[in-house]
């Protein structure tokens, strides 16, 4: 015992044990932790006698050290005289043919953290319970123009219908076949337009998860201006939406988004209708940014803008400059939080005319790092193995994320190869699943281009049955891994990946 006193000085709790389990040294502090004196101790014969019955999984952590060598145990929970701990040990075998146990107490952290989480829910759901009314806000003030917007396509369905009644009243039905089939033509239309409407409303009302979905960034923003229709009817007010280059994707809450769209066109709906000015305007921007890892969206219009003492203020929760009871002043205070909730941010612009906000969210190359599950991440380390999905269906990527989603890999997608190249120069991917019939450069290119290159990553096509015997001429060529033909189900894609990484 001699040779540990130099430990005990140390705060944390020590044991030390000899192989054939005997106890040969513990400090004060353990004593302190496991509430027990020297007396007690020196009767102790064996270290797993005397923990295991404290510590239920203790014998196994132990064994683990003896194999490894050294070992750091997950929390240890446990009740001990009536009261809850939570420990993790770090247990070393020295040289001197004997095991070193290091105890730390994590029972305060572990108590602090689960109240942490508790009140972290809490919060959400509060929040969550705002989002939803700051959607109610934005529908209830334009329930009037939805309203309208319905009644205008009952009102032709209606009427067709009433002349559908006619016609078939005629003594000769053949006369008026193409007349029966034009009303009618008529009628489906303005049911499907109705339809649209309510299904439109229907989408924007729900309350969404946190689940995030690759989307096309053009069509989140015509969705956004159909849902804002309504408002625009009766005004000069033109909404133009000008995408530089190819229509950018994101991997974001869709439908969280859409209502920072709807919110923001509102707002320019509602300012220029107050400024009451010649061609009025609303301009809205897509353009991918800094070689291709953002997306900035900018929406401005050629109002009277904001002036410079409100600017500071135009994020604060509950400030408005509309009149009391046309708004809350929540609007951009949420939409602000859903962009960073996207890894994304929302400024206001300077602008010499009219307000000018911008929406900056990530590519959906690095979305992809960012999103999915922190926790296997940051405990896993490297040992997570991360899919790359190439296609350029964003229903497929869609699909791929959901089957990945409670798998033990990290899922990436990217919608055309280019994008993949850039990736898997910057980023660890394990294997990648790319289509074979995609525009600009297929999947028998990609490939080329990855072995041109000296890439040896593990690659798996993903195709239709008429594609197999062009895989089977290029598979020994490329070192393909295989092939999985659409449509697959989740536990061929999980089973086709873990044949190939393990």
């Amino acid at each position: 015992m001699e040779s540990f006193e130099y430990l005990d000085d140390l705060f944390e709790p020590v044991l030390v044990a000899e192989l054939d389990e005997s106890i040969a040294y513990y400090n004060a502090s353990f004593l302190t932790l496991f509430k027990t004196t020297p007396r007690l101790m020196q009767k102790q014969t064996s270290i797993l006698e005397y923990l295991t019955p404290i510590i239920p999984d203790f014998e196994a952590y132990f064994k683990k050290i003896l194999e490894h060598g050294h070992a750091v145990s997950s929390e240890l929970n446990f009740f001990f005289e009536d009261q809850s701990y939570t420990l993790i040990i770090k247990g070393v075998k020295k040289d001197m043919d004997c095991i070193m146990l290091l105890f730390k107490d994590v029972t305060v952290e572990k108590q602090l953290n689960d109240k942490y989480r508790a009140q972290l829910e809490e919060l959400k759901s509060s929040y969550s319970q705002v989002l939803q009314f700051d959607k109610l806000k934005v529908v209830g003030e334009m329930t009037a123009n939805i309203s309208h917007e319905i009644n205008n396509p009952l009102t032709v369905a209606v009427g067709n219908a009433e002349l559908i009644t006619f016609c078939l009243e005629a003594p000769d039905l053949n006369t008026q076949k193409d007349n029966i089939e034009k009303y009618n033509s008529n009628v489906n239309h303005s049911l499907e337009r109705i339809n649209e409407i309510i299904t439109n409303m229907k989408e924007f009302l729900h309350v969404s998860e946190e689940k995030k979905e690759y989307c096309d960034a053009n069509e989140i923003i015509e969705k956004s201006i159909t849902f804002a229709n309504p408002s625009l009817k009766d005004t000069d007010i033109k909404v133009n939406v000008r995408v530089n280059g190819p229509a950018p994707i994101l991997l974001v809450n869709k439908a969280k988004v859409e209502q920072v769209f709807v919110n923001l066109i509102q707002n320019a709906i509602d300012s220029l209708k107050e400024a009451n000015i010649k061609d009025p305007k609303i301009d809205i921007e897509l353009t991918t940014e800094k070689n291709g890892n953002f997306i900035r969206i900018d929406v401005n219009d050629n109002g009277t803008g904001i002036s410079l003492e409100n600017r500071e203020k135009i994020f604060t929760a509950f400030f408005t400059t509309k009149e009391i009871g046309k708004g809350t002043g929540l609007g951009l205070s949420i939409s602000n939080q859903i962009i960073q909730s996207q890894q994304g941010r929302l400024q206001l612009v300077d602008s010499e005319i009219g307000a000018h906000f911008r929406i900056t969210l990530p590519a959906i190359g690095i979305a992809g790092l960012v999103n999915g599950n922190w926790e296997k991440q940051i405990n896993e380390g490297d040992r997570v193995k991360r899919i790359m999905v190439v296609d350029n269906e964003i229903n497929i990527l869609n699909l791929c994320l959901n089957f990945l989603s409670e798998s033990d890999f990290s899922f990436l997608g990217v919608t055309s190869a280019a994008e993949a190249l850039r990736e898997v120069e910057r980023t660890s991917v394990h294997m990648i699943i790319t289509d074979l019939k995609m525009p600009d450069m297929d999947g028998e290119n990609f490939v080329r281009e990855l072995r041109k290159r000296n890439i040896n990553i593990p690659v798996l096509f993903m195709t239709s049955k008429d594609s197999v015997e062009k895989y089977k001429d290029i598979k020994t060529e490329l070192d393909l891994k295989g092939i999985i033909l659409k449509p697959f189900t989740r536990d061929e894609l999980v089973g086709a990946i873990g044949a190939i990484i393990k």
